[in-house]
């Protein structure tokens, strides 16, 4: 089989129990909100001759405690192989699922193997998609990812955007963008690393490092644009 459904791929992993906020409301410590625009639009499985296979578009968060860290952070698969979707080095990865409810979903891998995952949470805020939209929208907070006491030592994140018509393990077939020009080795491997000492957007237009129109042959896994911002409260 080409490609399994999200839910079925995700089911298969031994995850234990997932966890939510039960109660209260999520502290408002350290947003960030992301966006990612493609060239063409998002495949949600739900579009004609899509037979419900929607495309898989997440993004890879490796958290550390240093400002600038030394790790590889999250990177892309290129051949199908590991756990089909990210590679390097990653701590969580939110997932946009068109046939889930919620679409987006929060995800912590259980070791440095990223061969186990389990869901923690869904976004605090998140834009809907529907059939024809080109872009994701979210945000989360900090906390959502560590502990409340473990907040103030997150000091960056590494983080890369990735999109893949398949998440398979062996095989062929696979078409994909991530952040940098997918057309140079050199830029292949490409995580974007942010501080959160400061409220500040980073985005395409104001980074030294362009995301190219046209690295990948499918408008519809073409990273467009993209932006992160840093939200500190008071």
């Amino acid at each position: 089989m080409r490609f399994l459904p999200l839910l079925l791929a995700l089911a298969l992993i031994p995850a234990g129990c997932a966890k939510f906020p039960t109660g209260g409301v999520i502290p408002d410590n350290k947003r960030i909100v992301f966006n990612l625009t493609v060239d063409g639009q998002l495949r949600t499985g739900t579009g004609p001759g899509q037979s419900g296979l929607p495309y898989v578009y997440l993004i890879a968060l490796n958290l550390s405690t240093e400002d600038n860290p030394t790790t590889t952070g999250p990177i892309p698969v290129v051949v199908p192989g590991g756990n089909g979707f990210v590679a390097g080095q990653a701590t969580h990865f939110i997932l946009w699922d068109p046939l889930a409810s919620p679409q987006y979903q929060i995800f912590k891998f259980r070791d440095g193997t990223l061969n186990e995952w389990f869901q923690t949470g869904v976004p605090v805020v998140s834009t809907p998609t529907v059939e024809g939209d080109d872009q994701l929208n979210f945000q989360i907070d900090l906390s959502q990812l560590v502990s409340a006491a473990d907040v103030p030592t997150i000091r960056s994140i590494q983080a890369n955007f990735l999109t893949m018509n398949n998440r398979n393990v062996s095989g062929g077939g696979r078409n994909w963008d991530a952040l940098g020009d997918s057309n140079l080795t050199t830029q292949i491997n490409s995580p974007f690393t942010f501080r959160l000492n400061t409220s500040q957007t980073y985005n395409n237009s104001n980074q030294i490092l362009r995301e190219p129109v046209g690295d990948t042959l499918d408008p519809n896994l073409d990273i467009s644009d993209w932006s992160i911002e840093v939200r500190l409260q008071n």
